[in-house]
């Protein structure tokens, strides 16, 4: 019997997250017929690699932070660095008064903390908050209104790791409840990943990052 299903890293046991393919991996896992019923992906968040960083090991946290605040430089907040190392090393600095170890990482009680103080260290009234418990609406708002999300985990295949939540696509089958594949990057391989909503049992938070709300401060 196969440890993982169609379209699955093989470390990913049949487990919520790993899915490289997701078509094949929702034919497989929910029993074939299945086809898209609509689809959605922020275009220009960095693919970044957490190794590539300082303290790399446990950094993946400040690595999502970074990819975002970047892609916010993209969007015109000019006082945002270009050079995602400077970021980076502005990132950690917040987090190492914030509880944030090398060897430990950022505890996931402080990231939003984290990301409002580095908002506030370019000049910007941006803010951020996190929860704990969630519905679907929760991520869809987000997706839509083009704000990428740090996605923490506290077990499976992503123990005390986070991820960068940059879309979705939805499959549908009539008589089935969808089922919803959130599109990541996650800080370890260049590649789009996408963790299987519908096996969503596990312990972490949400931490959703807020521009500014009047654009005049760009």
């Amino acid at each position: 019997m196969d440890e993982h299903y169609a379209g699955q890293l093989e470390v990913a046991k049949k487990g919520y997250a790993g899915i490289i393919d997701p078509k094949a991996y929702v034919n497989d896992r929910y029993h074939g017929h299945w086809t898209v019923k609509s689809e959605k992906r922020i275009n220009g968040v960095p693919v970044l690699l957490q190794k590539a960083f300082n303290g790399g090991k446990n950094n993946c946290t400040l690595t999502s932070m970074t990819a975002i605040f970047r892609y916010y430089h993209d969007l015109g907040y000019e006082r945002i660095p270009e050079d995602v190392i400077e970021i980076q090393r502005d990132a950690r600095e917040i987090a190492l008064a914030h509880q944030f170890k090398d060897e430990k990482g950022t505890p996931p009680t402080r990231i939003s903390t984290i990301v409002t103080k580095l908002w506030a260290h370019y000049g910007y009234k941006g803010h951020s908050s996190s929860r704990y418990l969630w519905k679907w609406s929760t991520f869809e708002r987000e997706l839509a209104a083009d704000r990428p999300f740090i996605l923490n985990m506290a077990n499976g295949f992503y123990k005390n790791h986070s991820v960068t939540g940059i879309g979705y696509t939805i499959f549908h089958k009539p008589g089935f409840p969808d089922v919803i594949l959130l599109e990541v990057l996650d800080n370890r391989s260049r590649d789009i990943r996408y963790i299987d909503f519908n096996e969503f049992n596990f312990w972490g938070s949400i931490t959703r990052v807020y521009p500014p709300q009047d654009v005049q401060e760009k």
